[in-house]
């Protein structure tokens, strides 16, 4: 037992050192939520150094509100890294009620859930059209849309200081939540 011990202790020292020795900045985990709303489309970016996610949300106040839940076709446009090439990839996610009653919201998303096997691409642009049944909200065959770079120019932008994991952390959660309620 005493050995045991000593090798767990052993362990967790060298993994503290090896985090203050990794010249990571001190806000390296911090969590930064932006958010970009087209309608009753909220769309929001979580990024921090150790992960990134998407989430889809939309309002309850849209014409698919009072439904148990919803579907959205996710269209994302990647442009590989070295050749400019594009490549498109959809994907139809199902929405369940927000919590809050605000509308409905996906769980955090990776970018690699829309982004090819093998694919060494950046996200440019996501595209989003919602339906339930044979409903459909698509910002008038028009889609609701947002290039990547909007997130970073978005007014709606919260940093979470208290460090996070790989999931997204609640004052993120609850950010996302409050822009839906506007």
């Amino acid at each position: 037992m005493k050995k045991f011990l000593s090798v767990l202790a052993l362990t967790l020292f060298s993994a503290v050192a090896a985090v203050d020795a990794s010249n990571y900045p001190a806000d390296y985990t911090y969590q930064t939520a932006r958010v970009v709303v087209r309608g009753p489309a909220v769309m929001a970016t979580v990024n921090s150094g150790i992960m990134s996610k998407l989430v889809i949300g939309y309002k309850g106040n849209g014409i698919l509100g009072g439904r148990d839940r919803i579907q959205a076709v996710v269209r994302m446009t990647s442009v590989e890294y070295y050749s400019g090439y594009q490549k498109t990839v959809e994907r139809v996610i199902d929405l369940p009620r927000e919590w809050n009653g605000t509308g409905y919201m996906t769980a955090g998303l990776s970018y690699y859930d829309f982004v090819p096997q093998g694919f060494a691409g950046n996200p440019r642009r996501i595209e989003v059209a919602f339906f339930s049944g044979q409903q459909w909200d698509s910002n008038y065959n028009a889609n609701y849309a947002v290039e990547m770079d909007e997130f970073y120019s978005s007014q709606a932008q919260f940093t979470n200081k208290r460090g996070g994991g790989p999931d997204i952390e609640i004052p993120c959660w609850d950010f996302i939540v409050a822009q839906m309620r506007k």
